[in-house]
């Protein structure tokens, strides 16, 4: 079992539905390999990632867990069906560079609760195109969007996403000649910007596919993933739109706030009248530690708002293995911490 980190895990309420993140960094059944081929796991190395995710299960037992880096999602199902997960959906596939060789992971979604339905989230190409991007914009992997039948809440929408890294876009085919000291400079801020268009433009469409599902229907919404950015940064600013420049003619009957989505971490400190607690990193670089996996609920969980139907009654970090590894537990885990809430019906 994960011993629990004191500084990660705040407890308020009886527990009730809980939800995770898992970026699984590399999780891939060998022979296959993630980018090269020196990138096989053992059979040990194999049983030690699976043993990781299997005692963090054990430990917490979300009911929803959303993951991301997957290559082997058949193998991720099996492992996760004995216990409990009767329900697995996946919607895209990692892309194959050579024999056994693999590139883009991609995002499952695992549940005790029944998933009604479970779609790709395909890019708007008229939104694409009035963000100055062209019509043919793709997502740099693909959301995965489910309807589930949870008890109490009824249809729900969950959103599963790996937004696009901070890593510098780089041409393909780029030529390996030696470069200059200002040829590396530019490609690198270009590189940088690269990405960061493309992450906020991942943003915007997938804010805009949530306003436009919540226009249709009822259905509280949830995201969970690797958002690789904080999420007050301006690049993800499109979940932060609390405001309009004019009013508009259904607002009397739909407030704003029903499309507004809000960050776990201030629904929980709301909750429990706190806000001197530091909040957990979930992901460290040269030792420098950010926050970049979130869980993001509509306003039926805000119990600031009279109307809302939950609350978040627990948050918790599983950091362990990031602050304070075990080389023999924690050594094929992930460079990720796990985040989890658990959401408690309002009183």
């Amino acid at each position: 079992m994960f011993a629990t980190n004191s500084k990660s895990s705040y407890a308020h309420s009886a527990f009730g539905l809980k939800l995770a993140t898992i970026n699984l960094f590399n999780f891939i059944e060998p022979p296959g390999a993630y980018y090269e081929f020196c990138n096989i796991y053992s059979e040990d190395q194999w049983r030690q990632k699976r043993a990781w995710l299997n005692r963090y299960i054990g430990s917490y037992q979300p009911d929803i867990i959303a993951f991301q880096e997957v290559f082997s999602a058949t193998a991720l199902k099996a492992l996760l069906e004995p216990l409990g997960y009767r329900f697995f959906s996946v919607v895209d596939e990692p892309e194959p560079i050579d024999d056994y060789i693999y590139k883009s992971p991609v995002v499952c979604l695992a549940s005790r609760y029944p998933i009604l339905s479970a779609l790709p989230l395909q890019a708007d190409p008229s939104l694409s195109r009035q963000l100055g991007m062209s019509e043919d914009f793709q997502y740099s992997r693909l959301p995965l969007f489910a309807t589930m039948e949870l008890p109490s809440l009824g249809q729900t929408d969950i959103y599963v996403v790996h937004l696009k890294s901070k890593r510098p876009v780089t041409p393909e085919n780029e030529d390996e000649k030696a470069k200059t000291l200002h040829e590396s400079m530019r490609e690198e801020i270009a590189g940088s910007w690269a990405s960061a268009i493309q992450r906020g433009t991942e943003a915007c469409q997938l804010m805009a596919s949530i306003i436009k599902r919540r226009s249709h229907t009822n259905n509280p919404a949830i995201v969970m993933g690797d958002f690789n950015d904080d999420i007050q940064s301006e690049v993800l600013r499109a979940f932060r739109h609390h405001g309009l420049r004019s009013i508009t003619e259904d607002m009397v009957d739909v407030p704003l706030s029903h499309y507004q989505m809000h960050d776990s971490w201030d629904l929980y400190l709301k909750n429990i009248g706190e806000t001197s607690i530091e909040r957990p990193k979930t992901h460290y670089f040269h030792a420098k530690g950010s926050v970049i996996d979130y869980i993001l609920l509509s306003n039926e969980f805000n119990s600031a708002d009279p109307a809302s139907l939950a609350e978040v009654g627990d948050f918790h970090c599983e950091d362990s293995h990031l602050i304070n590894p075990k080389f023999d537990l924690d050594a094929y885990s992930s460079d990720h911490a796990i985040v989890s809430v658990t959401i408690s019906l309002r009183r």
